[in-house]
Protein backbone atom coordinates (compact mmCIF):
# COMPACT_ATOMS: atom_id res chain seq x y z
CA UNK A 1 0.00 0.00 0.00
CA UNK A 2 1.13 3.70 -1.06
CA UNK A 3 1.55 6.26 1.70
CA UNK A 4 1.51 9.50 0.78
CA UNK A 5 1.65 10.75 4.96
CA UNK A 6 3.45 8.44 7.82
CA UNK A 7 2.37 10.39 10.68
CA UNK A 8 0.26 13.48 11.09
CA UNK A 9 -1.40 16.16 14.01
CA UNK A 10 -4.44 15.93 15.22
CA UNK A 11 -7.57 16.60 12.87
CA UNK A 12 -9.51 18.49 15.72
CA UNK A 13 -7.42 20.38 17.79
CA UNK A 14 -3.90 20.18 16.11
CA UNK A 15 -1.81 18.47 19.18
CA UNK A 16 0.91 16.66 17.88
CA UNK A 17 0.75 14.17 21.23
CA UNK A 18 -1.07 11.27 20.50
CA UNK A 19 -0.70 7.11 21.52
CA UNK A 20 -1.96 3.80 19.85
CA UNK A 21 -5.44 3.04 19.82
CA UNK A 22 -5.96 0.48 17.02
CA UNK A 23 -4.01 -1.37 14.04
CA UNK A 24 -5.49 -3.08 11.05
CA UNK A 25 -2.71 -4.14 8.68
CA UNK A 26 0.10 -1.42 8.14
CA UNK A 27 -2.71 1.24 9.14
CA UNK A 28 -2.46 2.87 12.45
CA UNK A 29 -5.06 4.38 14.28
CA UNK A 30 -4.39 7.08 17.24
CA UNK A 31 -5.83 9.04 20.13
CA UNK A 32 -5.09 12.36 20.68
CA UNK A 33 -3.51 13.27 24.21
CA UNK A 34 -5.25 16.78 24.31
CA UNK A 35 -8.34 15.94 23.35
CA UNK A 36 -9.15 12.48 22.42
CA UNK A 37 -10.17 12.63 19.10
CA UNK A 38 -9.22 9.07 17.30
CA UNK A 39 -7.96 9.93 13.40
CA UNK A 40 -5.92 7.47 11.17
CA UNK A 41 -2.36 8.30 11.58
CA UNK A 42 -1.20 7.21 8.40
CA UNK A 43 -2.50 8.32 5.15
CA UNK A 44 -2.62 5.91 2.48
CA UNK A 45 -2.84 7.44 -1.30
CA UNK A 46 -6.18 7.66 -2.50
CA UNK A 47 -5.99 7.93 -6.30
CA UNK A 48 -7.79 4.46 -6.72
CA UNK A 49 -9.30 3.41 -3.47
CA UNK A 50 -12.60 4.82 -4.25
CA UNK A 51 -12.81 4.00 -7.72
CA UNK A 52 -12.21 0.13 -6.84
CA UNK A 53 -14.85 0.69 -4.25
CA UNK A 54 -17.87 2.35 -6.70
CA UNK A 55 -16.86 -0.76 -9.00
CA UNK A 56 -18.42 -3.20 -6.29
CA UNK A 57 -21.50 -1.27 -5.70
CA UNK A 58 -25.01 -2.06 -7.22
CA UNK A 59 -26.11 -0.25 -10.11
CA UNK A 60 -30.03 -0.29 -10.99
CA UNK A 61 -33.09 1.76 -12.09
CA UNK A 62 -35.05 -0.75 -9.85
CA UNK A 63 -34.56 1.78 -6.91
CA UNK A 64 -37.97 1.85 -5.18
CA UNK A 65 -39.46 0.88 -2.27
CA UNK A 66 -40.24 -2.71 -3.39
CA UNK A 67 -37.09 -3.44 -5.43
CA UNK A 68 -36.07 -6.63 -5.90
CA UNK A 69 -32.48 -5.89 -4.79
CA UNK A 70 -32.70 -6.07 -1.17
CA UNK A 71 -30.09 -3.29 -0.70
CA UNK A 72 -31.78 -1.06 -2.79
CA UNK A 73 -34.69 -1.58 -0.99
CA UNK A 74 -32.80 -0.81 1.94
CA UNK A 75 -31.48 2.01 1.02
CA UNK A 76 -34.86 3.47 -0.98
CA UNK A 77 -36.18 2.95 2.80
CA UNK A 78 -33.41 4.76 4.54
CA UNK A 79 -33.53 8.35 2.33
CA UNK A 80 -37.35 8.24 2.64
CA UNK A 81 -36.85 8.79 6.58
CA UNK A 82 -33.80 11.16 5.69
CA UNK A 83 -35.87 13.16 3.67
CA UNK A 84 -38.52 12.91 6.33
CA UNK A 85 -36.31 15.06 8.81
CA UNK A 86 -35.35 17.36 6.23
CA UNK A 87 -38.81 18.42 5.14
CA UNK A 88 -39.72 18.99 9.31
CA UNK A 89 -36.94 22.16 8.76
CA UNK A 90 -37.28 22.44 4.83
CA UNK A 91 -40.21 21.78 3.07
CA UNK A 92 -38.46 22.93 -0.58
CA UNK A 93 -35.24 24.44 -1.55
CA UNK A 94 -32.00 22.77 -3.27
CA UNK A 95 -29.75 20.27 -2.24
CA UNK A 96 -26.04 19.70 -2.08
CA UNK A 97 -25.25 16.19 -1.07
CA UNK A 98 -21.30 15.77 -0.68
CA UNK A 99 -20.42 12.61 -1.48
CA UNK A 100 -23.26 11.83 -3.23
CA UNK A 101 -21.76 8.40 -4.68
CA UNK A 102 -24.16 6.87 -7.05
CA UNK A 103 -27.14 9.48 -6.85
CA UNK A 104 -29.53 7.78 -4.80
CA UNK A 105 -30.57 9.86 -2.28
CA UNK A 106 -30.47 13.00 -4.61
CA UNK A 107 -33.33 10.58 -6.59
CA UNK A 108 -35.48 10.41 -3.50
CA UNK A 109 -34.71 14.14 -2.76
CA UNK A 110 -35.78 15.05 -6.49
CA UNK A 111 -39.26 13.15 -5.78
CA UNK A 112 -40.18 15.57 -3.30
CA UNK A 113 -39.87 18.52 -5.49
CA UNK A 114 -36.02 19.56 -4.50
CA UNK A 115 -33.50 20.98 -6.49
CA UNK A 116 -30.50 18.61 -6.22
CA UNK A 117 -26.84 18.57 -6.76
CA UNK A 118 -24.38 16.06 -6.19
CA UNK A 119 -20.55 16.21 -5.82
CA UNK A 120 -18.25 13.36 -5.42
CA UNK A 121 -14.85 11.84 -6.01
CA UNK A 122 -15.41 8.94 -7.90
CA UNK A 123 -15.60 9.15 -11.80
CA UNK A 124 -17.72 6.08 -11.80
CA UNK A 125 -20.21 6.68 -9.12
CA UNK A 126 -20.92 10.05 -10.91
CA UNK A 127 -21.22 8.43 -14.16
CA UNK A 128 -24.27 6.52 -12.57
CA UNK A 129 -25.95 9.10 -10.71
CA UNK A 130 -25.97 11.39 -13.98
CA UNK A 131 -26.85 8.24 -16.54
CA UNK A 132 -28.99 6.71 -14.66
CA UNK A 133 -30.94 9.25 -12.73
CA UNK A 134 -30.54 12.50 -14.56
CA UNK A 135 -29.29 13.58 -11.22
CA UNK A 136 -26.96 17.13 -11.75
CA UNK A 137 -23.50 15.43 -10.27
CA UNK A 138 -19.43 16.69 -10.96
CA UNK A 139 -16.40 15.11 -9.78
CA UNK A 140 -15.18 17.52 -7.46
CA UNK A 141 -13.80 17.93 -3.81
CA UNK A 142 -14.44 20.12 -0.90
CA UNK A 143 -11.75 22.63 -2.06
CA UNK A 144 -12.97 23.35 -5.68
CA UNK A 145 -16.85 24.28 -4.37
CA UNK A 146 -16.70 28.32 -4.55
CA UNK A 147 -18.99 29.74 -1.81
CA UNK A 148 -19.93 32.85 -4.14
CA UNK A 149 -21.30 30.74 -7.02
CA UNK A 150 -22.82 28.10 -4.80
CA UNK A 151 -25.34 28.80 -1.99
CA UNK A 152 -27.72 25.91 -0.91
CA UNK A 153 -30.68 25.57 1.70
CA UNK A 154 -29.70 22.23 2.41
CA UNK A 155 -26.26 20.14 2.44
CA UNK A 156 -26.05 16.86 3.55
CA UNK A 157 -22.90 14.85 4.34
CA UNK A 158 -24.26 10.79 4.56
CA UNK A 159 -21.14 9.13 5.69
CA UNK A 160 -18.68 10.82 4.34
CA UNK A 161 -17.22 13.64 6.83
CA UNK A 162 -15.16 10.11 8.45
CA UNK A 163 -13.46 10.11 5.10
CA UNK A 164 -11.68 13.30 4.93
CA UNK A 165 -8.95 14.21 5.77
CA UNK A 166 -9.02 17.41 6.98
CA UNK A 167 -12.83 17.72 8.49
CA UNK A 168 -12.67 20.82 10.33
CA UNK A 169 -11.52 22.48 7.49
CA UNK A 170 -13.87 21.08 5.20
CA UNK A 171 -16.58 21.79 7.63
CA UNK A 172 -15.80 25.63 7.65
CA UNK A 173 -15.73 25.85 4.00
CA UNK A 174 -18.81 24.05 3.64
CA UNK A 175 -20.78 26.43 6.54
CA UNK A 176 -19.93 29.16 3.67
CA UNK A 177 -21.96 27.57 1.33
CA UNK A 178 -25.68 27.30 3.69
CA UNK A 179 -28.19 30.13 3.18
CA UNK A 180 -28.16 32.36 6.16
CA UNK A 181 -31.20 30.00 7.11
CA UNK A 182 -29.48 26.89 5.58
CA UNK A 183 -29.20 23.38 7.42
CA UNK A 184 -26.29 20.96 7.18
CA UNK A 185 -27.31 17.51 8.29
CA UNK A 186 -24.48 15.08 8.78
CA UNK A 187 -24.58 11.15 10.01
CA UNK A 188 -21.18 9.31 10.81
CA UNK A 189 -19.93 5.90 12.11
CA UNK A 190 -20.35 6.01 16.02
CA UNK A 191 -17.30 5.02 17.54
CA UNK A 192 -18.86 4.89 21.09
CA UNK A 193 -21.85 2.64 20.02
CA UNK A 194 -22.77 -0.43 21.93
CA UNK A 195 -21.36 -2.63 19.53
CA UNK A 196 -17.83 -1.75 19.67
CA UNK A 197 -18.38 -1.16 23.24
CA UNK A 198 -19.41 -4.94 23.49
CA UNK A 199 -16.79 -6.13 21.34
CA UNK A 200 -13.96 -4.10 22.25
CA UNK A 201 -11.39 -3.05 19.46
CA UNK A 202 -12.26 -5.89 17.31
CA UNK A 203 -14.77 -4.77 15.99
CA UNK A 204 -14.61 -3.70 12.43
CA UNK A 205 -18.09 -3.00 11.64
CA UNK A 206 -18.82 0.62 10.54
CA UNK A 207 -14.93 1.90 10.87
CA UNK A 208 -12.78 0.99 8.32
CA UNK A 209 -9.43 1.93 8.27
CA UNK A 210 -8.78 1.92 4.82
CA UNK A 211 -11.33 4.16 3.62
CA UNK A 212 -11.87 6.34 7.25
CA UNK A 213 -9.51 8.90 8.20
CA UNK A 214 -11.47 10.04 11.64
CA UNK A 215 -13.92 8.87 14.05
CA UNK A 216 -16.20 10.09 15.66
CA UNK A 217 -18.64 10.26 19.12
CA UNK A 218 -21.16 12.69 20.14
CA UNK A 219 -18.89 14.64 22.18
CA UNK A 220 -16.17 15.50 19.54
CA UNK A 221 -18.53 15.91 16.80
CA UNK A 222 -20.20 18.53 18.35
CA UNK A 223 -17.08 19.91 19.07
CA UNK A 224 -15.64 19.88 15.30
CA UNK A 225 -19.07 21.34 14.03
CA UNK A 226 -18.87 24.31 17.24
CA UNK A 227 -15.36 24.71 16.41
CA UNK A 228 -15.70 24.93 12.12
CA UNK A 229 -18.26 27.89 13.08
CA UNK A 230 -21.62 26.28 13.32
CA UNK A 231 -24.08 28.70 16.44
CA UNK A 232 -26.39 25.85 16.54
CA UNK A 233 -25.75 22.10 16.47
CA UNK A 234 -28.29 19.27 17.57
CA UNK A 235 -28.11 15.53 17.57
CA UNK A 236 -31.40 13.89 15.94
CA UNK A 237 -32.49 10.51 17.27
CA UNK A 238 -32.71 9.00 14.25
CA UNK A 239 -33.17 4.86 14.24
CA UNK A 240 -33.99 3.89 10.92
CA UNK A 241 -36.89 1.42 10.46
CA UNK A 242 -35.32 -1.13 7.43
CA UNK A 243 -37.39 -3.89 5.73
CA UNK A 244 -37.08 -6.73 6.62
CA UNK A 245 -35.81 -6.38 10.09
CA UNK A 246 -37.34 -7.99 13.03
CA UNK A 247 -39.06 -6.20 16.08
CA UNK A 248 -36.72 -7.04 18.61
CA UNK A 249 -33.73 -5.61 16.69
CA UNK A 250 -35.81 -2.35 15.69
CA UNK A 251 -36.31 -1.51 18.99
CA UNK A 252 -33.11 -2.35 20.39
CA UNK A 253 -31.75 0.57 17.65
CA UNK A 254 -34.37 2.49 18.69
CA UNK A 255 -32.81 1.96 22.58
CA UNK A 256 -29.45 2.38 21.98
CA UNK A 257 -29.85 5.64 20.02
CA UNK A 258 -32.05 7.91 22.87
CA UNK A 259 -28.19 7.23 25.21
CA UNK A 260 -26.05 7.87 21.76
CA UNK A 261 -24.81 4.19 21.45
CA UNK A 262 -26.23 3.31 18.26
CA UNK A 263 -24.26 2.71 15.42
CA UNK A 264 -24.77 5.87 13.42
CA UNK A 265 -25.20 9.48 15.08
CA UNK A 266 -26.90 11.66 13.29
CA UNK A 267 -26.68 15.92 13.62
CA UNK A 268 -27.93 19.07 12.40
CA UNK A 269 -25.79 22.29 12.23
CA UNK A 270 -27.10 25.90 11.50
CA UNK A 271 -24.93 29.43 11.26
Amino acid sequence: MKFISQTRNCPLCNADKKSPYLSEGELRLVKCNMCGFVFLDNLPDESEIYEDYFEQTIYSKDYTKFSKEKFLAEIYAINEQRLYYIRKLKIKGSILDIGCGTGLFLKTASNYGFDVTGIDVSNVAIKNAREQFGINADRKLISDLNPSDMQFDVITLWHVLEHLVNPLDDLKKIRTMLKPDGVLFIEVPNLNSAKFRLSGRKWQGGNHPLYHRSFFTGRNLREMLLRSGFKTVKRLNISYNVPGRNFLYTKSKELFNIFAMDSFLNYIAKN
